[in-house]
């Protein structure tokens, strides 16, 4: 109780982050007494050897689970009970240590250009204290090939927000994570990497909606079903179908992604010997370059004032992941075009290219140091209310501390030279010039526990 009143006292001190995606689980650490370092870098952020934990269902990969728990599962019946499944109900025991980890956000900004005189802009501070997100993560196994993750976070104004919930069936063919399948609501697998884990987040990649009139994303949370799996320990695949956004309809969405690695540990953890690099010096370096292409098309319902619109879209890209030593480089470009997307002008089409490149440097395992660049190179509306091309443009540098192992500080700015704002009805507008938007400043922390 002592540490733990410490830790929260350090988090309210310093002013902390956590976003509303995922976090690192100190569940896990208690389950296999590991640090959290052995899975992630900097958290929420997964080295490579917590993304081939994650690939194998949230267990330790190459069948080697039950190697590595140290948690002593409880038995369910009586000692003297020794009758086995179909006779009793299977498997016959629970986990040890209770599934849930807690996460308490909070947030401070700062806005160097605001201006009294004009309500609309940014207030000069804001702070949201310790407890203006409260998330409870729940993940683990309920046997050795069925995985569960769910996410709920109570909101400061109240409001009670389910994001992630969907189960994990691993081997559903041999034993090497060949074929694998997610059901529930979760983030399409897009990429080789995982931008909601990245301790960056925001990517206008993956963040940034067409417009205010359709807000869906690439990192939109839907229902839906897919099907993964690695072949050889190098080349990954995925492919869903997903509800797709907006009132209900018809239409689903379909994607899918395929990655191959060089070098480096393979992608399902397994080497030579045994399991990767879990009790290496230096978990972070992992010598590889691994390269994807991706597709999504879909459907979605565009909306603003009961005034709806629906709009089809086609997407496709690339993205790599490349670690050299102490340094990550990581990014992608995807290629979209939506065939219906200014609302309340039908018949008008549009096309954008997007990307993105992010390079993190692990000073130390507590000093993460990082730095983005993106640029959106997207269609909008004029002043004749034609299409005509705009070019944003954003750097984001920043830098994590971890104070504790499960207490984490971020300290990031933006500045973003945008030529595009938004009209009554949401869509996109050209603004004549460049407008450079403030060099918003963020203190975040996340305390885990």
């Amino acid at each position: 109780m002592k540490h733990l009143f410490l830790n929260l006292l350090a988090a309210g001190i310093l002013v902390m982050l956590c976003t509303e995606e995922s976090h690192s689980t100190p569940a896990f650490a208690r389950k296999y007494q590991t640090s959290c370092a052995t899975c992630h870098n900097g958290f929420p952020k997964l080295n490579s050897f917590g993304e081939a934990f994650r690939r194998s269902g949230y267990q330790f990969p190459g069948g080697t689970d039950a190697q590595f728990t140290k948690e002593e599962p409880i038995p369910l019946g009586s000692d003297g009970n020794k009758r086995a499944f179909p006779d009793a109900i299977w498997p016959g025991s629970i986990s040890g240590t209770s599934p849930v980890a807690l996460f308490f956000d909070a947030e401070a900004d700062y806005n160097p250009k605001f201006n009294p005189a004009d309500p609309t802009t940014a207030e000069r501070f804001s702070f949201n204290g310790l407890g203006n997100a409260i998330e409870a993560v729940a993940a683990g196994t309920i046997d050795e090939d069925v995985s569960y993750w769910g996410q709920l976070a109570l909101n400061s104004d109240g409001t009670l927000e389910i994001n992630r919930v969907f189960l994990i069936f691993s081997n559903l063919i041999g034993s090497s994570y060949g074929f694998n399948a997610r059901v529930g609501v979760f983030e399409p697998g897009m990429f080789s990497f995982s931008t909601h884990r990245a301790w960056m987040e925001g990517y206008w990649f993956t963040t940034r909606p067409f417009s205010g009139a359709m807000g869906w994303t690439l990192e939109e949370i839907q229902k839906g079903v897919e099907l993964n799996g690695i072949l050889n320990g190098r080349l990954g695949y995925s492919a869903g179908v997903v509800e797709g956004f907006g009132d209900p309809h018809s239409d689903k969405d379909y994607y899918g992604h395929i990655y191959y690695k060089f070098d480096g540990l393979p992608l399902d953890g397994v080497v030579e010997g045994g399991v990767g690099s879990q009790g290496a010096s230096q978990p972070f370096i992992d010598n590889s370059f691994t390269i994807g292409a991706f597709a999504y098309g879909g459907q979605a319902v565009l909306d603003s004032g009961g005034i709806s619109q629906q709009n089809n879209f086609t997407m496709y890209g690339v993205d790599y992941n490349a670690f050299f030593g102490r340094l990550n480089l990581f990014g992608g470009v995807q290629l979209r075009k939506d065939d219906n997307p200014f609302l309340m002008m039908s018949g008008l089409s549009a096309k954008s290219t997007v990307w993105f490149s992010e390079l993190d440097v692990t000073v130390f395992p507590w000093l993460l140091p990082g730095v983005r660049y993106e640029v959106w190179n997207g269609q909008g509306l004029n002043a004749s209310n034609g299409v005509a091309s705009f070019t944003d443009s954003q750097i984001v540098p920043g830098v994590v501390f971890l104070v504790r192992p499960n207490l984490k500080m971020s300290v990031r700015a933006s500045f973003a030279k945008l030529n595009t704002g938004a009209d009554p009805n949401g869509n996109p507008v050209i603004i004549p010039g460049q407008s450079v938007q403030p060099g918003q400043v963020q203190v975040l922390m996340a305390l885990g526990i």
